[in-house]
C-alpha cells in the first residue's frame, strides 16, 4: 500500500499546485481559469519538444513556465479585460474558448499522441521502507508546500498582496484607493502562467504527457479549488493532496481501478452541492460567484418570438420544408463519404438544440451532453442486441432513459447556476466518460453490460429495414432531426417558453408571477435529455458501434462552443453548430489541411462570440434576413 500512497501524495501535490494557481487569480481577478490545464500542456510540450532536440536540460525546462506565463498574460491582457465587467459564467467560458485554442495549436504542432516526459529528477531518488520515492515525487510535494506557504505571506505581507486582497473585494474602490488594477492582474495572469508551465511539467513526467489529458486534469485541480472554496489556500492544499490520494490508492483493487479517476469529480460535485445546501458563500468566497447583475443575453437581443399559433406554424413549415428538400437533394448530389458526413451533422444538431435550449431559454451552462449522448447510444445499443425491439421504439426508449438520467443530473439545476452548474455537469461528464472507459459499450454479449469476451464475436447494431443504406439511413436521421426540433419549438414557444423566460430575466421575478422554478428547470433539462439520448441512438445506428473514446468531456467542451458560435437563441444557430462541427472539419480534411485546426478556429470563435457577437453567427443571419424583409 505505501508505493500507493507514495505515488498518490506526488499527484495529490501537484493538483493543489494547480489549485492555489487558480485560487490565487480568481481572489484577484474574479476569473475562474479553465484554460489552466492548456497553459501547462503546451509549455511541457515546448519542453519536450527542445529536449528532443538536444537542448541543454535547464534552458529546455525552463521553457515550459516561460511560454505557459507568456501565453496566460497574454489572455490577462488582451481578452480578459474585454469581459471584465460581464458575468462571472461569461468569463469562465472565454477562458474555454482560449482552452481549445491553445489545444487545438497544441494537437496541430504535435498530434494527440502520448509521449514520455523524462525529468533529471525521475532517476535520483531514495527508498522509503517498501516504496522508491523518486526526486521528482518530492519536488513535487515541496513545490505545492512552499507555493501555499509563499503565497499566503505574499498576500498577507506585501504590497503587492494587499492589492490583490484589495481587487477581490471591491474593484472600484481599490481603483479610487489608487491601485493599478490591470497592472496587478496582468502580473497575477503571468505568475498563474508560470505555476501552470511548471505544472505541466511534472504532471507530465507522473502521469503521461499527452495535451487532452493535461487540459482536463484541470478538473482534478479545480475539486481541490473547491473544497478550499476559493479562498484558503490551505484546505486547497489538503484536499488536493487528500484527492491524489484516494485516487492513487483505488489502484490497489481491481474492482476499483478502472473508477479511480472518479475521485476528483465525486469530490467537487459533493461539496458544492453542500456548500449551496448550507448557504456557505461569501462574496467571492462559497464556491464561485454565479448571481450576476449582469442583463441576460437574450434582453440584450431580442425578446422570444410570439407564440401565436401563425408565427409558430410558419417556423414548422420551414423546417418541413428545408428537411424535405435536404432530404431529396443530397442523395442524388453527394457521394457515400458526404452523406454520412451529413447524417452526423444531422445528428449532432439534437443535442445542440438541447445545449441552445438550457443556455438560451434559461442561462444554464451544460458541459456534459456529450456524455448523455454517450448514456442514449450505451442504451440502444444494449436495448438493440438483447430485445430485437422496432427501431422506432429502441430510440424512444433510449430517450426516455436518458430522460431520466438528465433528471437527476439536472437536479443540482435547483440550487445552482451560472459557473457552479458548469463546474458540476463538466465534472458529470468526465465521470461519464470514465465510466464509458472502465465498462465499454455494448456489442452482442451476454450479461448487463453486453459485452462480448473475444473481439471476431462482436456484433454490430442493425440498421432499420427501411434505412440500410447510408442515404436511406440520412432521410430516417432528418425525420428524427425534424421532429426533435419541432418539439422543442412548440415548448419554446408554449407555456414552458414564457417559464423559461421569466426565469432567465430573473428568478425572484418569476415566483413574483407564479413559476414554478423547479417543476420548469427539470422540464428544460429533461426535454434536453430526451432529445440528446434519441440522438445517441442514431448515432449508434449510424455506426454500428460506439468507442468510448467519442465521448470524452473535452468533447462536450467542444459542442457547447459550437453552438456558441452558431448561436443559442435560434434554430437558424443550432442547424448551423450541426454543420460548423462536423461537415467543416470533415471539408478541412478532404483538403488535406490539418482537421485540429478547427480547434483554433472553434476556440477563437467562441471568445469572439462572447465579446463582440452573443447570438451568433445565427442571430447574425436573423437580423440580416429581418432588414430585407
Amino acid at each position: 500500500m505505501l508505493p500507493f500512497v507514495v505515488s498518490g501524495l506526488a499527484l495529490g501535490a501537484v493538483y493543489a499546485l494547480s489549485a492555489v494557481g487558480i485560487v490565487v487569480l480568481y481572489r484577484a481577478t474574479g476569473v475562474l481559469n479553465l484554460a489552466y490545464g492548456a497553459v501547462g500542456a503546451i509549455g511541457a510540450l515546448l519542453s519536450w519538444q527542445l529536449l528532443q532536440d538536444d537542448w541543454p536540460v535547464v534552458p529546455a525546462l525552463l521553457a515550459a513556465p516561460l511560454l505557459s506565463a507568456l501565453l496566460s498574460g497574454l489572455y490577462g491582457a488582451l481578452i480578459s479585460p474585454l469581459v471584465a465587467a460581464r458575468d462571472p459564467l461569461v468569463k469562465a467560458v472565454c477562458t474555454l474558448g482560449y482552452a481549445l485554442m491553445l489545444l487545438g495549436t497544441c494537437f496541430w504542432l504535435w498530434s494527440d499522441d502520448a509521449r514520455t516526459l523524462t525529468l533529471p529528477t525521475d532517476i535520483a531518488g531514495f527508498d522509503l521502507g517498501t516504496a522508491r520515492v523518486t526526486l521528482t515525487q518530492a519536488l513535487a510535494l515541496g513545490l505545492a508546500v512552499t507555493l501555499t506557504v509563499g503565497t499566503a505571506a505574499l498576500l498577507r505581507w506585501t504590497a503587492f498582496g494587499t492589492a490583490m486582497r484589495a481587487l477581490a473585494d471591491d474593484r472600484e474602490i481599490s481603483a479610487l484607493l489608487g491601485v493599478r488594477i490591470r497592472r496587478v492582474e496582468t502580473l497575477t495572469w503571468v505568475a498563474g502562467g508560470a505555476i501552470a508551465g511548471l505544472t505541466g511539467l511534472v504532471l507530465g513526467s507522473l502521469t503521461r504527457l499527452e495535451a487532452g489529458t493535461l487540459t482536463f486534469l484541470v478538473i482534478a485541480s479545480l475539486a481541490a479549488a473547491v473544497v478550499g472554496r476559493f479562498r484558503s489556500l490551505s484546505v486547497t492544499l489538503v484536499a488536493g493532496l487528500a484527492i491524489g490520494l484516494v485516487e492513487a490508492i483505488g489502484a490497489a483493487w481491481p474492482e476499483t481501478a478502472p473508477y479511480r479517476s472518479v475521485a476528483p469529480f465525486a469530490v467537487a460535485v459533493v461539496v458544492i452541492l453542500w456548500l449551496q445546501r448550507t448557504g456557505a458563500r461569501a462574496r467571492r468566497g462559497g464556491t464561485v460567484e454565479v448571481r450576476s447583475a449582469e442583463r441576460p443575453v437574450g434582453a440584450l437581443t431580442r425578446p422570444l418570438p410570439p407564440g401565436d399559433a401563425r408565427s409558430v406554424l410558419r417556423v414548422l413549415g420551414g423546417l418541413v420544408a428545408g428537411a424535405a428538400a435536404l432530404a431529396v437533394l443530397v442523395p442524388l448530389v453527394a457521394d457515400g463519404y458526404w452523406v454520412r458526413v451529413l447524417t452526423s451533422a444531422v445528428i449532432f444538431t439534437i443535442p445542440a438544440a438541447g445545449i441552445a435550449l438550457l443556455y438560451g431559454r434559461l442561462g444554464l451552462v451544460s458541459l456534459g451532453q456529450v456524455a448523455l449522448l454517450g448514456v442514449g447510444g450505451w442504451v440502444a445499443l444494449r436495448l438493440a442486441f438483447a430485445t430485437g425491439w422496432p427501431f422506432p421504439l429502441v430510440v424512444l426508449a433510449a430517450g426516455a432513459v436518458t430522460c431520466l438520467v438528465g433528471i437527476i443530473y439536472g437536479l443540482p439545476a435547483l440550487r445552482l447556476s451560472g459557473v457552479d452548474l458548469a463546474l458540476v455537469t463538466l465534472m458529470a461528464g468526465g465521470a461519464f466518460q470514465i465510466a464509458f472507459s472502465a465498462t465499454g459499450f455494448p456489442d452482442g454479449g451476454p450479461g448487463f453490460l453486453g459485452k462480448v469476451a473475444g473481439s471476431g464475436m462482436q456484433q454490430a447494431m442493425p440498421r432499420p429495414s427501411m434505412a440500410i443504406s447510408d442515404a436511406a439511413f440520412f432521410r430516417v436521421a432528418l425525420v428524427c432531426a425534424v421532429l426533435a426540433l419541432i418539439l422543442v419549438v412548440l415548448h419554446q414557444r408554449g407555456r414552458p417558453g414564457r417559464a423559461w423566460a421569466a426565469i432567465r430575466s430573473g428568478e425572484a421575478g418569476a415566483l413574483a408571477v407564479g413559476v414554478a422554478l423547479t417543476r420548469y428547470k427539470v422540464w428544460a433539462f429533461a426535454l434536453a435529455a430526451f432529445i440528446t439520448g434519441t440522438a445517441g441512438a442514431l448515432l449508434a445506428a449510424n455506426t454500428g458501434r460506439l468507442d468510448p473514446i467519442s465521448f470524452k468531456a473535452s468533447d462536450s467542451v467542444l459542442l457547447f462552443a459550437v453552438v456558441l458560435i452558431g448561436g443559442a437563441y435560434g434554430l437558424t444557430g443550432v442547424v448551423l453548430a450541426g454543420v460548423v462541427g462536423q461537415v467543416v472539419p470533415a471539408a478541412l480534411d478532404a483538403v488535406g489541411i490539418n482537421g485540429n485546426l478547427m480547434l483554433v478556429v472553434f476556440g477563437a470563435g467562441t471568445v469572439h462570440a462572447l465579446v463582440t457577437a452573443p447570438r451568433g453567427i445565427g442571430g447574425q443571419l436573423e437580423d440580416l434576413a429581418g432588414r430585407w424583409r
